[in-house]
């Protein structure tokens, strides 16, 4: 099998794109007819956001941040690409060079967005592990979407810009991490180190895919348009594959196979709109009194 560096000293690629689904809530007022126009979508945008982490023990070294924020051409849409992402920097005077990381764009339409999470792993120059790559085998890729809570704001009185909260996943595991470490419990053939710690080595590079898939709530600075509901639907792809971890140890090679790995690509949130506009209505005293929930 062909070997692709994963992380080249210790740059990592796991960031994927995903496909979009958009929902459309309708709300109406009971035995009123009032004129639905059409709403003009937000131009498309995807915000590229970085963590960095201890190879060997996992720990967060740079907490995720926005690196990267890619707006959407003269038409609205953003055309699927690729983009060189550079590792944040961080308190790094014990650690190698960090190498950049080529990271998909997705192709995204009018009314989405995208939030593309992008994991580095830093190497201590102490640490027992080198050579550390990841080489997935292509032919075992699997990818399927989970959709997060939709979430819906408006309508209001006037145009209003707020901070939307919507769920996003993020993170790795390792689907067959028991198996995956007794195997490795087989693989000692130390020179000068403890058989002990070239094992806890050893779990400690394949422990770091271990992370977890978390969900955490994501930000984004919308403009609701004035009597307008807007739904923001999210939908996380999560991308199956098989790897092989290779690293050398106290000059030994170890080569280990079949790790089933699990990971968060790209949370795409689609917008779907409904105006009120031309909501008329006649009660009481007033000839346009009452009238939804706009500016509550």
């Amino acid at each position: 099998m062909k070997k692709k560096s994963f992380l080249s000293g210790i740059g990592a690629k796991l960031a994927l794109a995903a496909v979009a689904l958009t929902t459309v809530v309708f709300t109406s007022c009971e035995k009123e007819e009032f004129n639905v126009e059409p709403v003009e979508l937000s131009p498309a945008s995807a915000t590229i956001v970085a963590t960095v982490y201890d190879l060997t023990t996992g720990e967060v070294l740079a907490p995720q941040a926005i690196v990267e924020t890619i707006t959407a051409g003269t038409d609205g849409t953003i055309a699927a690409t690729t983009k060189e992402i550079s590792c944040p920097s961080f308190s790094n005077a014990e650690y190698l060079p960090v190498e950049a990381i080529t990271v998909a764009i997705p192709k995204l339409a009018k009314g989405q967005f995208a939030l593309i999470p992008v994991n580095f792993y830093a190497q201590k120059i102490v640490s027992a592990a080198k050579n550390v790559t990841v080489s997935e085998d292509p032919t075992t890729i699997e990818t399927t979407e989970v959709k997060n809570t939709p979430v819906t704001y408006g309508p209001y009185d006037v145009d209003k810009k707020l901070d939307i909260e919507y769920a996003a996943k993020v993170g790795s595991e390792v689907v067959n991490i028991n198996a995956i470490n007794s195997y490795i419990e087989t693989l000692v053939n130390s020179r000068a180190m403890s058989n002990e710690n070239v094992i806890k080595v050893l779990k400690a590079v394949v422990g770091t895919y271990n992370t977890g898939i978390k969900t955490e709530m994501q930000k984004e600075t919308r403009t609701i348009k004035a009597q307008t509901t807007v739904t923001f639907s999210p939908v996380t792809t999560i991308i199956e594959s098989v790897v092989t971890v290779t690293a050398t140890v106290d000059g030994v090679e170890y080569t280990i196979p079949n790790v089933q790995l699990r990971k968060a690509g790209a949370t795409v949130v689609s917008e779907s709109s409904e105006s009120h506009a031309g909501h008329d209505h006649g009660h009481g005293d007033n000839s346009n009194s009452g009238g939804g929930a706009g500016g509550r």
